[in-house]
């Protein structure tokens, strides 16, 4: 049987419902396969519900890294699509990811246009330029200035920093780069983490348009729980600002978290953070966020 020409690498946690209907989206076709990390065990019993798709049963939470590094490593072609279990390809997406790869031979990847499930794009969400570290300092008070732009870029524009959500990449581009940085446990920061590394070789990544993928967006957040997403978030961005900026970019943002949780928790009153189930729930994460960076964002507590 002849090696298929893109492997769609998906790394699903608590995701069940999410992956089986993108495995019931997921086109018959040879030139695609179909890699599922089941980071939650929650896919084992699934069988034929997962169609053609490859299981890869880890048997804990790898995060999104480390899963989708394993899901390159079983994949069989030479081009990746990386892809979120709350996205699946509209008819004929897969096909234009590969004229894109055609027309863009030069290119380390391609960048798909991203729809909710109403249709609206979500470009100026999905394509960004990379922060700066100023930029990233004001993420301590929950303030991101980083802007994707104003309209919607021409097929073929160079993009800096790709959301992973939906991201493919030639194999060959991902291994120089060293694949995804797994201390980035569980999610957040290891695309722009990759983002980087890949500008710093000048290998370009580029917008791909005529590839829709519908994308519901925020699917494993709920279940981490907002007091898990600002943990990891926190931690996550630390870890980015020393690798690429220095440490004491990362003592800055360390420092200022606090403030910022601070200044979070004076506003509970008139607005609960939207990202958190009640009043109560914001302040118990909102006061763990400032202790976790006081005391530096010690190893553990991620959930698995």
């Amino acid at each position: 049987m002849s090696a298929p020409e893109l492997s769609v690498v998906v790394v699903a946690w608590r995701a069940r419902e999410d992956a089986l209907a993108l495995a019931g989206a997921f086109p018959s076709d040879p030139r695609y396969e179909l890699v599922v990390v089941d980071n939650s065990g929650e896919l084992t019993e699934a069988g034929a519900a997962l169609g053609r798709a490859r299981l890869l049963a880890p048997g804990r939470n790898l995060g999104f890294a480390a899963g989708s590094n394993l899901g390159a490593r079983a994949g069989r072609a030479p081009r990746l699509l990386f892809l979120n279990p709350d996205a699946r390809p509209t008819p004929g997406a897969l096909d234009r990811l590969l004229e894109a790869f055609a027309r863009h031979s030069e290119a380390a990847g391609l960048v798909p246009r991203l729809v909710g499930e109403d249709g609206a794009p979500q470009w100026a969400w999905q394509l960004k330029p990379l922060p700066s570290p100023l930029a990233l300092l004001a993420h301590a008070f929950f303030w991101s200035p980083t802007r994707g732009p104003r309209r919607e870029p021409a097929p073929g524009t160079a993009v800096a920093q790709p959301a992973a959500a939906a991201l493919a990449l030639t194999r060959e581009a991902f291994e120089a780069v060293g694949g995804f940085d797994e201390g980035y446990f569980p999610a957040w920061f290891e695309d722009v983490d990759l983002a980087r590394r890949l500008a710093a070789r000048s290998l370009a990544l580029v917008y791909a348009p005529q590839a829709v993928f519908v994308h519901r967006g925020g699917g494993s957040v709920p279940a981490l729980g907002y007091g898990g997403f600002l943990a990891a978030y926190d931690r996550n961005l630390a870890r980015y600002l020393r690798r690429h900026h220095g440490r004491g970019w990362e003592l800055a943002f360390r420092t200022l978290v606090p403030l910022g949780a601070l200044a979070r928790l004076a506003l509970l009153p008139v607005r609960r953070p939207r990202r958190a189930a009640s009043r109560g729930e914001a302040a118990a994460a909102l006061v763990a966020a400032a202790r976790a960076a006081l005391a530096g964002w010690p190893a553990g507590g991620a959930l698995r």
